[in-house]
């Protein structure tokens, strides 16, 4: 029904490099351009909820984009450093801090740049999972880390893989996102280590509103590829799919909390 997208020469695959950097070099931020509507909680308010208890002293984001979310903790904690591996973020994240607030580029992967027990608490929301074990070096023994994670079995890969196949990849087998999550905690030295899972519900409202979850972070030319061969089918699909609110998603977050040894 739909043309396999990942076969266009302008395609980039998310959260890879090259596709954060492209996204801010177009719009500086890391911001959802769709409408959702959420039934109940946004799991990532638990989240918000878990750091308003637990904030203080210096305070660690990790994935931290363009600060947004990081810039709300300075008036509640005495530093807040923001880690994210996109340049272009992170300049868009220094235009706006606080100061109390500073960022720093860099990848999770390369080791995290700060000294031995400097943080209080650190976090990520959404962000990568190849910090623990440095986590726990960073945090003083007994601080808190707070881990937030898109979860197995979301609903990019589940309901609307169905709608629209081809466009969004097909409901995953297995737990390989658990799996890693787990397999990175048993090597991190954390201890007091708590998970659990959360259930979100979305709704996405308009066909418009696939269409820009299709191309979100992709070029000009991918978008206006994806709009002449694909956008009347998008709305067929829709049709045939949506109830009254849209078109339902299920999404599953990891939440997880442990401290440092």
């Amino acid at each position: 029904m739909f043309p396999d997208l990942k076969e266009h020469p302008d395609y980039l695959n998310g959260q890879s490099q090259a596709w954060c950097d492209q996204l801010a070099a177009s719009t500086g931020k890391y911001e959802f351009p769709w409408k959702g509507i959420y039934e109940g909680e946004a799991a990532a308010d638990i989240l918000t909820e878990k750091l308003t208890a637990l904030l203080r002293g210096k305070v660690l984001d990790v994935g931290c984009a363009h600060g947004e979310y990081t810039q709300q903790w300075a008036d509640l904690a005495e530093e807040v450093v923001g880690y994210d591996m996109t340049a272009g973020f992170i300049d868009t994240a220094n235009r706006n801090r606080s100061s109390n607030v500073r960022y720093v580029a860099g990848r999770t992967h390369d080791g995290l740049p700060f000294p031995d027990n400097y943080f209080d608490i650190a976090y990520t929301k959404k962000g990568p999972t190849s910090w623990y074990k440095e986590g726990n070096r960073i945090v003083r023994s007994g601080g808190s880390l707070l881990l937030f994670h898109p979860g197995d079995g979301n609903g990019e890969g589940g309901e609307l893989g169905l709608c629209f196949p081809g466009l969004f990849a097909p409901p995953s087998l297995g737990t390989p996102i658990l799996d890693k999550v787990q397999e990175r905690l048993a090597t991190s030295g954390l201890i007091d280590i708590e998970m659990s899972t959360i259930r979100e519900t979305v709704w996405i409202p308009t066909p418009e509103d696939v269409f820009k979850m299709v191309c979100f972070a992709q070029s000009a030319s991918f978008a206006q590829f994806v709009k002449e061969k694909c956008f009347a089918n998008i709305v067929a699909q829709f049709e045939k799919h949506a109830e009254d609110k849209g078109i339902k998603t299920t999404g599953y977050y990891y939440f997880i909390q442990a401290k440092a040894s």
